[in-house]
């Protein structure tokens, strides 16, 4: 607590932040790439805080990130864009049986064109 903020790891201040969010619990959460400058580790960190925070609170959270696999396992619906419209939307059980190939399959049925942003295809995998 008395460590200066500009000390404090990429992680930390995240987690800080995220803190700092919901100490007045909003009606909505917005998270944009909140995890996408940190490492592997870290990341895993600040999401579990996330999933801790965001059930304890029973709150609604809209997550932006690029990682395929966190955009399906974390929450209840996956909605994929490009240029700015929403190209897929699946939830429930077609949510639920969905891999991230598929996923990226999906896509490019939707769009006409394969997926090509690198940070998308590393993130397949955990």
């Amino acid at each position: 607590m008395k460590q200066p903020v500009g000390l404090l790891s990429g992680g930390q201040r995240q987690a800080l932040t995220l803190l700092m969010a919901t100490l007045v619990t909003p009606k909505l959460l917005l998270l944009d790439e909140h995890t996408a400058a940190l490492d592997p580790g870290t990341a895993d960190k600040v999401l579990e805080l996330t999933k801790k925070i965001v059930a304890e609170n029973h709150l609604t959270c809209l997550m932006i990130t690029h990682n395929m696999h966190d955009a399906l396992t974390l929450g209840n619906r996956t909605l994929m864009m490009d240029h700015g419209h929403i190209v897929l939307d699946i939830s429930g059980e077609e949510r639920a049986h969905t891999t991230v190939d598929g996923l990226l399959d999906r896509f490019a049925e939707n769009v006409g064109h394969a997926l090509d942003n690198d940070r998308i295809l590393l993130s397949k995998e955990k």
